[in-house]
């Protein structure tokens, strides 16, 4: 799963809440290292802490506004098909990016392809922040020629 920072946040989170999610974050980690053998560096503890805690809040912001929350791990593989509709473009369009590289793609299965739903949904990320200012200047000349947008 792909973990949510707090910087990811909406603005009206209170302080009380976000206080309460830290403590659960907290306590489910340190449940999780009481099970675990393994040690964890202080530096990936503040880490988990900070994005469980995001998660936590997030997730309850959500179900306060009355909306679902669904958890998906990022590290699913996706068939070609999933990986097109997650970024709305046809299967064919994947096929090719996937050839170029510009998304990784996993091992065959026989001879059908293989998507990471974590390297897509990064694909996808990085695609939005490319057209977030584009969209932006355009919706700013549309207005200044009136043009209704």
């Amino acid at each position: 799963m792909r973990a949510t920072t707090a910087t990811h946040l909406p603005a009206k989170t209170t302080p009380a809440l976000r206080g309460a999610c830290e403590k659960s974050a907290r306590a489910v980690i340190s449940a999780a290292r009481r099970a675990a053998t393994g040690k964890t560096s202080p530096e990936a503890l503040a880490d988990l802490v900070d994005s469980l805690t995001g998660v936590i809040e997030q997730t309850t912001e959500l179900l306060l506004a009355g909306k679902q929350v669904r958890i998906v791990e990022d590290d699913a593989a996706m068939t070609t098909q999933e990986a097109a509709d997650v970024l709305n473009v046809s299967r064919p369009h994947l096929v090719k990016l996937l050839e170029l590289g510009q998304i990784p793609q996993l091992p065959k299965v026989g001879r059908h392809r293989r998507v990471s739903r974590a390297a897509v949904l990064k694909y996808k990320r990085a695609r939005d922040a490319q057209r977030e200012p584009v969209l932006k200047d355009l919706a700013a000349l549309s207005q200044r020629h009136r043009l209704g947008y």
